[in-house]
């Protein structure tokens, strides 16, 4: 209990006034844009996810496969110096990391990334093809690059009417 009531005596609010003539409060010198609950949440779930992948990455490759894969991807190494530190070829390094990545896209790995990842694999299709349906059977760049060309003209359309009403003012004056 004393501990905590240690704590509690650092704890100071952000209304206590930091000036003399208290025109400044600690309040008052935070960031405007402070997104501290915000970021903190980001980094919490950034740090599950990457668990969860790591995780499977380990239930569904071999013991080498999954050193290999990690010294590339987490601890951003070439295949060059994993080869050197294991004692075998670039090419064969390539291979066990191909080998590894493969099993990770069949069967039950592949289910429980598109799960747990809604990776774009699966999104992809079923997004496209309402975009597809939604918008009169084109595609969605088709879409944005016509609703683009709209938007153009339609710009253009609205600068002639300024311009036409820029020049009537001039004459009338």
């Amino acid at each position: 209990m004393q501990e905590i009531q240690g704590y509690m005596r650092s704890v100071i609010s952000l209304d206590t006034p930091i000036a003399e003539d208290n025109s400044l409060t600690l309040a008052d010198t935070l960031q405007a844009d402070l997104r501290l609950e915000d970021d903190t949440i980001d980094k919490i779930y950034a740090e599950h996810s990457k668990n969860e992948l790591w995780g499977i990455v380990e239930r569904f490759t071999s013991d080498r496969e999954n050193h290999i894969i990690r010294e590339i991807f987490i601890n951003n190494r070439t295949m060059a110096a994993v080869a050197r530190e294991q004692g075998i070829t670039i090419d064969r390094i390539r291979q066990i990391k191909e080998k590894g990545l493969r099993r990770l896209w069949i069967g039950k790995a592949k289910r429980e990334l598109l799960d747990k990842f809604d990776i774009v694999e699966a999104g992809a299709y079923r997004n496209s093809m309402n975009k597809f349906n939604e918008h009169g059977f084109t595609s969605t760049v088709e879409y944005i690059a016509l609703r683009r060309a709209e938007l153009q003209a339609e710009y253009e359309k609205h600068k002639r009417q300024i311009e036409i009403m820029h020049e009537q003012r001039k004459k009338c004056l």
